[in-house]
């Protein structure tokens, strides 16, 4: 696994630097980096909430970073469609010459640009 130096407002994990790490804008330069912060939290989340569960702490504190959790995942599902790789997109139909309706010849279009992934 690479070393990727990290620049000034790039890099999403919890340098010392980076004084408001939650809102941090991913980019596509530095996405792959948003991926793996995200599911290391989400990883010492799921672990916090295993080890509250085993010693009996309060269900106030798992349920709140189950919902942590929960946002995280959804974080890492719009960073996916607005900044991953443009090969894995899936394109949905869209209403090309905005007449309100979404023709065939509309969902024929989506469909071959799904094709050429």
């Amino acid at each position: 696994m690479g070393y990727q130096k990290g620049h000034w407002g790039e890099y999403t994990g919890n340098a010392k630097w980076s004084r408001d790490h939650a809102h941090t804008k991913v980019t596509s330069k530095n996405y792959d980096a948003a991926v793996r912060d995200d599911a290391a939290h989400i990883d010492y989340l799921k672990r916090d909430v295993l080890y509250d569960d085993h010693h009996g702490h309060s269900d106030e504190k798992m349920t709140a970073d189950e919902k942590h959790i929960s946002k995280l995942a959804g974080d890492m599902k719009y960073d996916k469609e607005h900044h991953g790789s443009p090969a894995k997109k899936h394109f949905k139909p869209q209403d090309i010459n905005k007449n309100g309706e979404i023709e065939d010849w509309e969902i024929g279009k989506a469909k071959a640009m799904n094709k050429h992934k």
